[in-house]
């Protein structure tokens, strides 16, 4: 056994070499690509901001971790796929980690799991409330130019396992969990806000308390941008349809069918029935009118669609103050199915369902938190000019640019990346670093 082999054993696979392993590779990571994003992060000062926005209680002469590595690293872990706390015991570790933190030299251990958890323990609900008004901001820094503003309204369930705080059962869900309240702006996919609820909360519960800021600091930074806003019909009711009337925002809300809504629209469900009865092609047919339950103060229009085809008979009704094309409106209100596809990312790239801290407070940090990671995602892939990586989903950004293996080496002066010769994304890479590069430096 040579010097250089710590570990040697014979592979029955292999009869014409022998096959050594050893542990003298040096620092190596498999998430080199995230130095490109840091980067973007840094000319931005998204980071900081996240940073800028809490509070550090720690006596100064027990600190061993910068509040500023401990953000960086448990962001960029969640980011690289590394959801939970206990990953921290792991990635402190990792040489790129501790580059992109700030570390002196490679091999300065970063934050371990029980100080990553006092970490997430210790924000406030002040904070947290402070980084979702970040989520705005960066939005509003980051968009040059807004000739529209939609406003995604949605609630999703994040089932619970354990006993959390405020844990509540859904009736609807049929489980025990979380009902945050997620708000996305439907034209560039940036997180507005994410408000941790109680999970036996109805979809609509806080929905005002959390829209009117946003919408607040929306028209302050676009005065001239109409405004939009679609939800289903887990919002519908009066107090929201006032409130946007109030604030001139044009709405197009889902509603259940009754009585009233089925009559006004059995002669077109049956239109619907012949035409496709006649074709066997299924026909879709669009209709309003208008209508004012007891509860609203006026009159609003209601947007009908009937359906008929090899899978039955279907009626959807939006109710909607705005004019115009009763098919154009509906098939605007059927686009935010993509705000569910922005959710998903959130929940199945990020893991932002993974709310598994005991107290109420540490799970909205939590979540702010998933936010915070997917809004620097999405911030960071308008930038880039390749359109499929501009259209990529978190996943396929993880998986096609930070994902890849390097050798790290620290000189006097230099840090040292050397990727893997065989990756076949470094071209995407090398236009994605253009890209960061084209930003201007931070002031």
């Amino acid at each position: 056994m040579s010097a250089q082999c710590a570990v040697q054993q014979r592979f029955s696979f292999r009869q014409d070499r022998e096959i050594c392993l050893d542990f003298a590779g040096g620092q190596i990571t498999s998430d080199a690509g995230l130095i490109a994003l840091r980067e973007f992060d840094h000319l931005i000062g998204f980071t900081q901001s996240i940073v800028e926005r809490l509070r550090d209680d720690r006596h100064p002469g027990y600190i061993v971790h910068a509040l500023f590595a401990v953000v960086i690293q448990r962001l960029y872990a969640i980011i690289a796929g590394y959801e939970d706390q206990n990953d921290a015991d792991l990635l402190r570790h990792d040489g790129l980690f501790q580059l992109i933190a700030g570390k002196p030299d490679l091999g300065d251990e970063l934050a371990s799991q029980p100080t990553m958890s006092r970490f997430e323990n210790a924000v406030s609900a002040t904070e947290v409330g402070a980084l979702n008004e970040l989520l705005v901001e960066s939005f509003i820094d980051n968009t040059e130019r807004a000739p529209m503003l939609i406003i995604e309204l949605d609630s999703t369930d994040d089932p619970a396992h354990g006993q959390q705080q405020l844990v509540g059962f859904n009736g609807f869900h049929r489980q025990w969990m979380y009902h945050p309240l997620v708000i996305h702006e439907g034209v560039t996919g940036a997180i507005l806000g994410t408000f941790l609820r109680p999970g036996d909360a109805h979809s609509s519960e806080s929905a005002l308390i959390a829209l009117r800021p946003i919408v607040r600091r929306l028209k302050e930074a676009f005065a001239h941008a109409p405004i939009y806003l679609r939800a289903d019909s887990g919002f519908a009711g009066p107090k929201l349809y006032e409130f946007c009337e109030g604030e001139d925002i044009g709405f197009t809300i889902a509603a259940a069918c009754n009585a009233v809504f089925k009559r006004h629209t059995d002669e077109l469900q049956q239109q619907a029935v012949e035409q496709y009865q006649a074709t066997g092609a299924t026909a879709r047919l669009y209709d309003h009118f208008a209508h004012q339950a007891q509860s609203w103060e006026h009159q609003f229009r209601v947007i009908a669609k009937a359906e008929a085809g090899a899978e039955g008979l279907n009626r959807r009704f939006v109710i909607s103050n705005r004019p115009g094309d009763a098919h154009r409106l509906f098939e605007f209100y059927a686009a935010r199915g993509q705000h569910e596809n922005m959710i998903k990312e959130l929940k199945l790239d990020l893991k932002a369902d993974r709310l598994s801290c005991h107290r109420f407070e540490a799970n909205c940090f939590r979540l702010v938190l998933f936010a915070l990671a997917y809004q620097l995602l999405n911030l960071f892939r308008r930038r880039l000019r390749n359109p499929a990586l501009r259209q990529a989903t978190v996943g396929t950004l993880r998986e096609r640019l930070f994902k890849v293996g390097a050798l790290l080496r620290q000189s006097t002066r230099r840090f040292w990346l050397h990727l893997s010769s065989g990756w076949p994304n470094r071209e995407l890479l090398r236009q994605a670093m253009a890209d960061v590069g084209a930003q201007p430096a931070p002031g």
